[in-house]
């Protein structure tokens, strides 16, 4: 198992668990990314992202907090329990089966690490409906602890993680803004985003398509090009968000795209 690193930066330092009882699952209640979380977390106040794992819809494992720290994620047993969170909405969609087939191996090996900590979903310890009624959790939790390999990996430049203060430097750039350029998706960065149409060309096109690929919406090559590949991603986003599926990303669709609403 491959646990990919994003290099997030934490306004401050982390506290550590010195015994680890409960491993705590939870759902995104979100399709995005670990910059996504860590942007979120951030404005909530926190230091960022406050779960230890992350696992994609494709199958890949991301951390957020150092898997020893001390998290934010289940309040009154974060000091005592690893947050693992599963990108999706798991009120009305269906886990991936390479996203199952991730979570048994993290489970195995946190099982393995941690052979005392009882495994439970965020509802059981706080008042929420997280991880939602299609979360697999008996799938999950029944996974037997094993001895299973790890090796960790950073995600390379100009990756995603700056995708937000890319986004907005090229806005200004457009002279469609004059933002702040500070990698946190705000009121600003969506008054600074242009429509594009179904046939929009160029560099903002670019980080629209480099943005809903990392979602997991295919738009095959990030060339800027809003061709038939692009406008089917789009159209699949905008049908799961609620949004009308006309491959125009307006300000409703941009706000999706930034995590805003």
């Amino acid at each position: 198992m491959n646990i990919i690193k994003h290099g997030l930066r934490f306004r401050g330092s982390f506290t550590y668990r010195n015994r680890t009882d409960e491993i705590i699952w939870h759902h995104a209640e979100a399709n995005c990314t670990v910059e996504d979380i860590h942007s979120w977390h951030l404005n909530n106040g926190w230091i960022g992202c406050g779960y230890n794992l992350i696992i994609y819809k494709d199958g890949t494992v991301h951390e957020g907090r150092p898997l020893n720290a001390v998290g934010a994620h289940a309040s009154g047993h974060n000091s005592r329990s690893v947050g693992v969170c599963c990108i999706g909405r798991y009120d009305v969609e269906t886990m991936p089966k390479e996203q199952l087939d991730a979570a048994k191996q993290v489970q195995a090996y946190l099982k393995g690490l941690y052979p005392g900590a009882a495994t439970k979903r965020h509802k059981d310890v706080n008042a929420t409906s997280c991880p939602g009624k299609n979360f697999p959790f008996s799938e999950i939790s029944g996974a037997s602890a094993g001895s299973v390999d790890v090796t960790t990996s950073d995600v390379q430049a100009q990756s995603s993680d700056d995708w937000c203060a890319r986004l907005q430097k090229e806005c200004n750039a457009q002279k469609f803004s004059k933002q702040k350029v500070d990698n946190i998706p705000g009121p600003d960065t969506l008054a600074g985003c242009p429509t594009l149409g179904r046939k929009s060309r160029g560099k903002i096109t670019a980080l629209m398509q480099e943005r809903l690929n990392a979602l997991g919406y295919d738009c095959g090559a990030v060339d800027g090009i809003n061709g038939t590949k692009t406008q089917a991603a789009i159209k699949a986003f905008q049908r799961d968000y609620g949004l009308v599926a006309d491959g125009i990303v307006g300000p409703k669709t941009w706000s999706k795209l930034l995590g805003l609403s």
